[in-house]
C-alpha cells in the first residue's frame, strides 16, 4: 500500500498589533470620530480591492495594512490611523521559511531606491525575487474559531469568534525542487479594536519529506520613532 506522505504544517505564531491608549485622542487624527474603547461599533473590520486591481486594503479604521500582488504579494503600506503614522519604511518578504536548510522569501518586492521611505511612484518599479514563493491567489472570508471556547465569565455574551474579516494569500515556487509545496499567509483583523493576527501554514503535497528548519512570520522594516546615538537603550520605540 502507497503511503501518502502529504502534510500540512500549521505553524500558529499569532502576531498582534495593538496601539498605546495613549494615542487614542492625536490632535492631528482626520480619521477617528470616537473613542474605541468608549464605543468600538464604528469601526468594523473590511477588505478592499482597488480599481487597478494590484492592491489589496485591509483596514477597520483604526489601523490600515495595504498590500502590493503584483509582480508579488507584498505589504507596501501599514498606517496607524489613530495618530496619522506611517509604520513601515520598506518593502520587505511577507514571511521567510527555511525548508531542507535552504532560506526562502514568501513574496516581497525587490529594487527600492531608499531604505528609509516608500514613494507609491517607486511600487511599480520594483520586481519580484525569483528565488522566492510567488504568489497565486488570495482569498477573502469571515474570521473562523481556531477552537470549540465555551464562555463561563463576565464576557461569555461577547460572540466567538470575534467578529471581524480573515485574508488568505497562496504562494507557490517555481523551482522543481520546492514544486508541490505550498505556502498559505492567514490574517484576521478585527472589529473595533487595534488588533490584527497573522500566521502561516505550509502544505506539502508531495511523496518526499521535507524539514522545516524555522520560520519568519512577520518581517517589517518600522520607521524609528527616535534615534538616541547617546543612550541607544533608551530609544522610542514603534506603537506596535
Amino acid at each position: 500500500m502507497k503511503k501518502n506522505y502529504n502534510l500540512s504544517f500549521k505553524l500558529i505564531c499569532l502576531f498582534f498589533i495593538l496601539f498605546p491608549i495613549s494615542n487614542i485622542h492625536p490632535q492631528n487624527s482626520s480619521t477617528q470620530t470616537t473613542d474605541w474603547l468608549i464605543n468600538p461599533s464604528e469601526y468594523k473590520a473590511q477588505i478592499f480591492q482597488n480599481k487597478n486591481q494590484n492592491e489589496i486594503i485591509l483596514t477597520n479604521g483604526l489601523i490600515k495594512r495595504i498590500f502590493r500582488i503584483n509582480p508579488n504579494c507584498a505589504t507596501v503600506d501599514f498606517q496607524n490611523l489613530m495618530t496619522g503614522e506611517s509604520i513601515i519604511r520598506a518593502v520587505r518578504p511577507e514571511a521567510i521559511v527555511e525548508i531542507n536548510g535552504k532560506r526562502i522569501k514568501i513574496g516581497g518586492l525587490e529594487g527600492q531606491i531608499e531604505q528609509a521611505y516608500i514613494l507609491p511612484e517607486w511600487l511599480d518599479l520594483m520586481k519580484s525575487d525569483p528565488e522566492a514563493f510567488q504568489f497565486k491567489k488570495f482569498e477573502i472570508g469571515e474570521t473562523k474559531a481556531r477552537f470549540p471556547w465555551k464562555r463561563k465569565r463576565w464576557c461569555a455574551d461577547l460572540p466567538w469568534p470575534p467578529p471581524g474579516v480573515s485574508l488568505r494569500f497562496e504562494y507557490e515556487h517555481h523551482s522543481k525542487l520546492l514544486a508541490g509545496i505550498t505556502v498559505n499567509i492567514h490574517y484576521e483583523l478585527y472589529d473595533g479594536i487595534p488588533l490584527l493576527s497573522k500566521w502561516l501554514t505550509v502544505e506539502n503535497r508531495t511523496q518526499k519529506t521535507i524539514r522545516l528548519n524555522k520560520f519568519i512570520s512577520e518581517n517589517l522594516a518600522v520607521i524609528e520613532p527616535e534615534v538616541n546615538v547617546e543612550v541607544p537603550d533608551k530609544w522610542i520605540e514603534p506603537n506596535i
